[in-house]
Order: C-alpha cells, then structure tokens, then sequence
C-alpha cells in the first residue's frame, strides 16, 4: 500500500473512530485532522468535505456486510442447518460485539440516515437493503430447512423476519451493555422458527 493510501486508511479509521464514540454531528474536521497529526487543510487533499467523508465511511463499513460472511447456505445440510443456524448468529454477535465501535457506528449511522432521509434517501435505502438482505437469507436458510423435511412451509417470509429482528435485537440489548442470555435466545428463536 503507497503512502496516499495509508494515509487515505488511517483518515477513514479516525472518522469511523470519531463517529462512533462523538456521533456524526459532533465529529469536526479538526478533531480528525487534529488526531492524524496534519493541519485541516491537508485532509481535503483526501476529502472535500465532511459529507463525502460521512458517504465514504458509510460505504466502506457496508461494502463487505453480507449475510454468507455469516450463514453459509451451501454449507447447511439436513443434519447440520440448525447447528449451522445457531453458530452462524453467535458468530455474528460474537464479532459485532467484540467491535463494539462497529455498533456504536451502525446505531449511528441508523440515526444519521433516518435524520437526511428527507435530503437523502441513499443512506436509508442502503441500510434498508442490508436489513432485506438479511430476512432474504433467512427465508433462503428456511426454505432448505423445508426442502429437508425439518420444518413445514408456512410463514417462511414472516419467521426469517423473527430471526433477523432477534439478532438486530440481541444487539441491541448488548449496545446498552444489559446482561443477556445471547446464546439461549437465539438457540429458543431458533427452535420456535423451524419446527
């Protein structure tokens, strides 16, 4: 990596930083530029202006969020999909929380988006698109549960949305530090979908 890429790296870095622990409209461009060792003036050689640097970390922590990274549906077999289910969303708490600056972020960026919905709908609609994405795999993961004979076929739709609230919820709970029993819920939402 050349040093203008580095440097590009470490300006996103301090404003996913910034973000997360001051919150978007609290961020300045001096406060980044303060906290990279360079004057303001030199971090618009990598950005214009806050709002293309809100757009670039927007799009850098939601490029590579994907369900798959997650629940790996070529991977479920009859005799593995709920275990594949259950390890699949604790992987997925598990690394969120263990980031808990990436949650700060995404509750932030959900505040930032219903906030410039009116302006933008970009951010809104690309969040919106994460959150299909997730109830689509879901219903993906069901309806091979179906196909093996594990669960009957209703509501698929309805109950992949149960599972992708849960998580959303499970992290909820945990961005506000409350003490759950993450693994047995999941594990109970599980059994109440697929039965």
């Amino acid at each position: 990596m050349n040093k203008g890429k580095e440097t590009y790296q470490r300006v996103l870095d301090v404003a996913i930083y910034f973000f997360a622990k001051e919150g978007i409209q609290k961020t300045s461009f001096a406060m980044i530029a303060k906290e990279l060792g360079m004057s303001k003036p030199s971090l618009y050689y990598y950005v214009e202006s806050k709002d293309e640097l809100i757009k670039k970390v927007f799009d850098y922590i939601f490029e590579d969020y994907t369900f798959e990274d997650y629940f790996h549906l070529k991977d479920m077999t009859k005799e593995n999909l709920i275990e594949k289910l259950y390890s699949g969303g604790m992987d997925y708490i598990k690394e969120i929380q263990e980031q808990d600056i990436l949650l700060n972020l995404l509750s932030e960026f959900t505040l930032y988006a219903n906030r410039k919905k009116e302006v933008d709908e970009t951010y809104i609609e690309k969040i919106k698109e994460v959150q299909q994405m997730f109830i689509d795999g879901f219903a993906q993961v069901l309806q091979k549960a179906v196909e093996f004979g594990l669960m009957e076929k209703n509501n698929i739709q309805a109950k992949a949305g149960v599972l992708a609230l849960m998580l959303d919820n499970i992290l909820n709970y945990k961005m506000l530090n409350m003490k759950i029993e993450e693994a047995t819920i999941w594990k109970q939402t599980i059994t109440d979908v697929i039965k």
